[in-house]
């Protein structure tokens, strides 16, 4: 057998395990995410997810309508502006879709974002593992 096609064959089957690892590990975070969001979240706001066919994108957070779900996740007025200050802008852009006035007091009670991005910093650091190559291949 020629040295090109056994190079040729170790590699594709390295490119199959490594896309394998990571659709493995989307899935398992975003699960975590949902699983973890629902604990916190109260009985009223449905956590919810899916993937894209090939499983290397997914989503995680309220589907559906539930206006709701924002404020309790935020919090309004001062609660919002203290828990959005560490927040990423991504996430501020998002609370501010729901911003009336300012003048709210509804207590913040994350669930969701906060989660998430736990999940996420774990999600890069096991990213980046796989991509060097330092992840086991059981």
């Amino acid at each position: 057998m020629p040295v090109i096609n056994t190079t040729s064959k170790n590699l594709k089957k390295y490119q199959r395990k490594t896309i394998q690892k990571i659709k493995d590990l989307v899935v398992d975070k975003i699960t975590d995410v949902e699983e973890m969001a629902t604990r916190q979240a109260p009985n009223f706001i449905s956590i919810d997810k899916k993937f894209t066919a090939d499983e290397l994108e997914g989503e995680v957070g309220v589907m559906g309508e539930n206006v709701m779900a924002a404020y309790i996740e935020f919090g309004t007025g001062l609660y919002a502006a203290d828990l959005l200050k560490d927040y990423p802008q991504w996430i501020r852009d998002i609370a501010i879709e729901f911003y009336i006035n300012g003048m709210g007091t509804l207590k913040s009670s994350p669930y969701l974002y906060n989660n998430f991005l736990v999940k996420e910093a774990e999600f890069k650091n096991e990213l980046n593992k796989i991509l060097d190559g330092s992840v086991d291949d059981n």
